[in-house]
């Protein structure tokens, strides 16, 4: 694993790619923050990671997660479904340098859904702030 742009740039091109949700969660002081759910991350340069709240320096990152479901319908009286995107999403991580862990969790949208049982890929961030103990 050489630099941030190629370990994040793959991850960011697959949520992209698939319309995947995902969320970056940084470190801010000694406390953790957890950004919203949405269609990003993107590396708008090569020292940040962009989630839903605008650019974090990748050195504050702490993780990243990305659901194995995607939401289709939902808003405007169309109906909600959940698309599992989770084969696909293992298929574009194969040959990458990621580290992920399948993790059980639920999933909240404001004024769409709440506490969905979901499994994220769970990524840790290798270049940012040493994990708390």
């Amino acid at each position: 694993m050489k630099d941030a742009v190629s370990y994040w740039s793959p991850l960011c091109g697959l949520v992209m790619q698939l319309r995947c949700w995902a969320r970056v969660a940084w470190r801010e002081d000694v406390a953790t923050q957890e950004g919203w759910w949405g269609t990003l991350p993107i590396m708008p340069v090569e020292s940040y990671l962009e989630g839903c709240e605008g650019p974090t320096p990748v050195r504050d990152v702490e993780w990243v997660e990305v659901s194995t479901n995607r939401v289709k319908g939902g808003l405007r009286g169309l109906p909600l479904e959940m698309v599992n995107v989770k084969d696909e999403i293992l298929a574009g991580l194969v040959g990458t340098q990621l580290c992920w862990e399948l993790r059980e969790t639920t999933w909240s949208m404001d004024r769409i859904f709440q506490d969905e049982p979901v499994q994220v890929l769970h990524f840790m961030n290798p270049f940012g702030p040493i994990p708390r103990t």
